[in-house]
């Protein structure tokens, strides 16, 4: 008897290594590879496209200048972020509304993103350090940068949190729907992955898929933390999230605004996805009050240019 569950058991935990092998190895390769899509056009308002270099890692970039007086209260310029498998193009909207009312756009396309270089994701752990690089090609273009505001949306938001603890020049950082610890989002993602077979797979090795992820990427997935470095990071927070997110759960931002403390704000959503909490009115006005100091509509805008009438 005893040699027949021995062999049971035996069995199980063999059926538990085929199917981490078989489920974990292709998803973790998936969940870092690269999302190039060479699909833009330079719109005519940028007037800067920059190439910023950090190692072996090549990250393009476009400049909007400021078109009118900056606002009292406001940041310099806003470094506007992309989410996962999209690129800086697709943000050039945004981009141009601070920049026709006075605060300069700096748009880029992450790492294994857009135009920069097809390297594998790292969730943050690299790219906190790319943003910094940003920042250094556009002051070497002969920029004077001051106050520097990072919009980060889901994915970008978590490494918008990340830059901020290691770049001082960050001061204002506003997010929406990112998690809070890279580890927690890979095990959701495995969970969907693994569905039935999941009681197959031990919590160990659940954490082992985890760690595979980063191997994949050439990263330490559990150093991806925005939690863990939140409070290392002397800028200012505006924290937007759905308390109905399907993808990166509500507790991620409770989370985030708990190691925080003072430095945070938040605006909860109620009712939306994760994709509606992307894209929605009272986050535009939310996060233009918290990175210039005025409120969207009582804004002067510039009169449009030629090259902003031919870019719409």
């Amino acid at each position: 008897m005893f040699q027949v569950l021995a062999v049971l058991l035996g069995l199980v935990v063999l059926a538990g290594g085929v199917t981490f092998y078989v489920l974990s190895v292709p998803l973790a390769k998936e969940l870092v590879a690269p999302r190039i899509v060479d699909v833009q056009e330079i719109p005519e308002d940028v007037d800067a496209h920059l190439r910023a270099r950090r190692g072996d890692v090549e990250l393009d970039v476009w400049v909007m200048e400021p078109e009118t007086t900056k606002p009292e209260g406001s940041v310099d310029w806003v470094l506007v972020l992309h989410g996962i498998s999209d690129h800086k193009g697709s943000m050039s909207g945004l981009g141009r509304r601070f920049a026709t009312r006075g605060t300069g756009a700096i748009l880029a396309d992450l790492r294994g993103h857009g135009r920069s270089s097809e390297v594998p994701l790292t969730y943050g752990v690299e790219e906190r350090h790319d943003l910094s690089a940003v920042l250094d090609a556009v002051e070497a273009a002969g920029y004077s940068l001051g106050e520097v505001g990072i919009y980060g949306p889901s994915y970008s938001g978590a490494i918008a949190i990340q830059a901020a603890a290691v770049d001082p020049r960050f001061t204002r950082v506003v997010t929406v729907a990112c998690f809070a610890e890279a580890e927690r989002i890979l095990a959701h993602r495995y969970a969907e992955g693994l569905d039935r077979f999941a009681f197959l797979v031990p919590e160990d090795w659940r954490r082992t898929m985890i760690r595979a992820t980063g191997w994949a990427g050439g990263f330490d997935a559990f150093e991806a933390s925005p939690l863990a470095m939140i409070e290392e990071a002397e800028a200012r927070f505006l924290l937007v999230h759905s308390r109905d997110d399907e993808i990166v759960s509500f507790d991620h931002a409770e989370d985030l605004r708990s190691a925080c403390g003072e430095h945070c704000e938040a605006l909860t959503l109620d009712g939306m996805t994760h994709l509606e909490s992307l894209s929605n009115q009272p986050l535009r006005e939310a996060l233009h009050l918290f990175m210039t100091g005025t409120e969207l509509s009582l804004v002067p805008v510039a009169p449009p240019s030629e090259a902003s009438m031919a870019a719409h």
